[in-house]
């Protein structure tokens, strides 16, 4: 199984922007649990609008510190919202929970080894 987070991105991040890179990838790892907790709300709520927008957002912020498979993940959810599917998503919903996990611990792994 790859990686969850492309390390090259990482490291081009971290020649760009520093020591900030910290901060960015502690913003991700403090956000997720709360993306995913109103993520898991709009399923269960069955609300294809808040489905949307917080698979949207995990997606983007994902994407934004590298991870390879979680914005695609993330883009499914996305598109069921947007198409008003909002049951039978559990799978789906599991999918994007682990690997947003998987992506916490890498770059809570990493933080700590800058």
């Amino acid at each position: 199984m790859p990686e969850p987070v492309d390390t090259s991105n990482l490291d081009m991040l971290k020649d760009v922007i520093g020591d900030d890179l910290k901060d960015i990838l502690q913003s991700f790892i403090d956000i997720a649990p709360g993306s995913l907790a109103e993520i898991r709300l709009a399923i269960d709520n069955s609300d294809a609008d808040a489905l949307r927008l917080h698979a949207h957002t995990l997606k983007g912020s994902s994407a934004n510190v590298g991870a390879t498979e979680l914005p695609t993940l993330c883009l499914t959810l996305e598109t069921q919202g947007k198409d008003g599917q909002v049951t039978g998503l559990e799978a789906d919903f599991k999918a994007v929970e682990t690997e947003t996990h998987r992506v916490e611990a890498f770059l809570q792994r990493y933080i700590d080894g800058l």
